[in-house]
């Protein structure tokens, strides 16, 4: 029996019989089946890099350790100063505020100017497919490229500064958008979301091809103007495109900071005027300057376990609302 089990014609035997039990299964249960085969990949190499990782963090930010030599086991002191000494606190404080405020002008524009852009491309406008391509370019860029294009753009002596100041004449003295506290984040976020906008307006796209005809003819029967049937019958259908933007975006800005490290550096530059989570965090483990010293691998651990908590809701109500829409 062995022999045959691993010939050609045992290999046939054992297709067929896979293949009369499949043929007993109903729809339903094949369909499952289908959607573990194809996920199994998928969750496989996210437990790998993503989950492994995430439990060997609970373990890290329970030690006092700078990276080489032995770790020291300090329990929930990590926590203690991250919450009750001052210096760590107003870190943390400063950080998640401007950290929010980055995440709401990324997401303000790319709800607002990707449904714009979206609903445009969804009429019949010539050259729609190229403006499709157009927007798409910037996506596949990596974060390194888009700022270093950022700050050739923003430079007092950059295109920018020249159109406001000779082009236009809006200003007398080109304006430092990077140098300058006040402008510094919105600069980083205005070109985040130009890097990812593309994204949106795939998604919102999606959604208003998938808005059925007879929705909109039987509005505009109803003598419903354009504004009208778009107001009620496309945006209750972005809904759950606007959703999956939002918490999608929000674990992005909130668990990446390479706009912000490349171009400002860790200490989140000018005045710490750019520091979010990602750049306290990475300042943490491997210092802000040359010369730091005080680095500790379970604080910076302690640091990315409370950003999880706070994205965690946001991806939990996302999970929990595809899981009703599927039942």
């Amino acid at each position: 029996m062995p022999p045959l089990l691993f010939s050609p014609a045992g290999a046939i035997i054992l297709a067929a019989g896979g293949a009369k039990g499949m043929a007993k299964l109903n729809y339903k249960q094949k369909a499952n089946l289908q959607r573990i085969a194809l996920l199994a990949p998928g969750v496989l190499l996210y437990g790998v890099f993503n989950f492994i990782p995430l439990l060997a963090l609970l373990v890290l930010c329970l030690v006092d350790w700078p990276g080489i030599g032995p770790m020291k086991f300090v329990g929930f002191d990590n926590f203690a100063q991250l919450f009750g000494n001052p210096y760590f606190r107003d870190q943390l404080v400063k950080a998640f505020a401007q950290n929010l405020i980055f995440f709401v002008i990324i997401i303000a524009s790319m709800l607002i100017l990707g449904t714009i852009f979206a609903l445009l491309l969804s009429f019949r406008t010539w050259g729609r497919n190229t403006y499709r391509s157009i927007f798409f370019l910037p996506y596949p860029l990596a974060g390194a490229a888009v700022a270093f294009l950022l700050e050739l753009i923003v430079r007092t002596r950059g295109p920018l500064n020249v159109l406001l100041t000779k082009g236009l004449h809006v200003v007398d003295q080109p304006i430092g958008f990077l140098g300058d506290p006040n402008l510094a984040l919105a600069t980083l976020a205005t070109f985040y979301s130009w890097h990812r906008m593309s994204f949106a307006i795939i998604l919102i796209l999606s959604a208003v091809v998938a808005v059925r005809m007879h929705l909109l003819e039987a509005a505009m029967l109803d003598g419903a103007n354009r504004w009208q049937t778009l107001k009620a019958v496309v945006f209750p259908v972005l809904a759950p495109a606007f959703i999956l933007i939002t918490v999608i975006v929000m674990v992005d800005v909130f668990n990446n900071a390479d706009y912000t490290l490349i171009l400002m550096g860790p200490e989140g530059a000018p005045a710490r005027a750019t520091d979010i989570m990602g750049t306290f965090l990475f300042r943490s483990a491997f210092g802000g300057s040359a010369t730091s010293v005080n680095v500790n691998f379970g604080m910076s651990a302690a640091i990315g376990l409370v950003t999880a908590l706070v994205i965690l809701p946001a991806a939990l109500f996302l999970a929990l609302r595809n899981m009703r829409r599927e039942k």
